[in-house]
């Protein structure tokens, strides 16, 4: 499949997946312009991934071009998003999750944090996201999980989900950025203040907080939307 394909087929709107019980086994990653090259050079991470976006950048873009009834909208693994549907829905059927991501220390703050607001998860399992790739996908593995959250860094996270739905046709693996940092160093939930919340200001909470996604975005951003004409053109 070619990333064309890929874009045309395999975008999922998880919440409505999850109300209707369908929500299908294998990675779930983020399209956004910086992996959107390694994807291009991955099929066989395409055959694998379903995909939905977390910026209102590409969000504004697929809306143009995908199928409206896919009804494209922003879904971020946070907590002003998808991380309270999937966790809640990991709740409620009592599944096991393994957590990789973040410094030393990250993923075990992140699951004290989780544990005391989601009841009935089985947290079996963590380890931080500096782990080589290999390393993580055999504690996954081992740890018997149902559901991997994978903060891992773009590229690294995306291999990961992939190379773990392959060995594991049960499971579901998600790719969620930042979230397991994000957590463990705010020692809340809520990353973002109530205020950038209400104003949608997260991107600009994050170049203040994050300055290195600034130059991600100046760097990739432009590229991703030549790449992406181009790819559309040459159908």
């Amino acid at each position: 499949m070619g990333i064309i394909g890929f874009l045309n087929e395999r975008y999922v709107q998880i919440k409505g997946l999850v109300d209707d019980d369908a929500l299908p086994y294998g990675a779930f990653i983020y399209l956004n312009p910086f992996n959107y090259f390694f994807l291009r050079r991955n099929p066989w991470l395409l055959n694998v991934a379903h995909y939905r976006m977390d910026g209102i950048y590409l969000v504004s873009i697929m809306r143009l071009y995908l199928k409206k009834r896919w009804c494209i909208s922003r879904q971020s693994f946070d907590m002003t998003s998808l991380a309270p549907i999937i966790l809640d829905y990991c709740a409620q059927r009592q599944l096991k999750i393994f957590v990789a991501g973040g410094k030393p220390g990250h993923a075990e703050g992140f699951i004290d944090i989780m544990r005391e607001r989601f009841y009935g998860i089985e947290w079996v399992g963590c380890c931080n996201g500096y782990e080589s790739e290999e390393t993580v996908i055999e504690r996954v593995l081992a740890s018997g999980a149902d559901v991997a959250l994978l903060g891992l860094g773009n590229i690294k996270q995306e291999s990961v989900a992939g190379k773990l739905a392959q060995k594991n046709l049960s499971g579901r693996f998600f790719t969620c950025g930042a979230f397991v940092s994000q957590t463990a160093g705010a020692g809340a939930a809520e990353y973002y203040p109530e205020w950038i919340n209400h104003y949608n200001l997260r991107w600009a909470y994050r170049f203040v907080k994050e300055p290195h996604v600034i130059k991600r975005v100046a760097r990739y951003y432009p590229a991703f939307l030549v790449a992406f004409l181009f790819d559309v053109l040459r159908g």
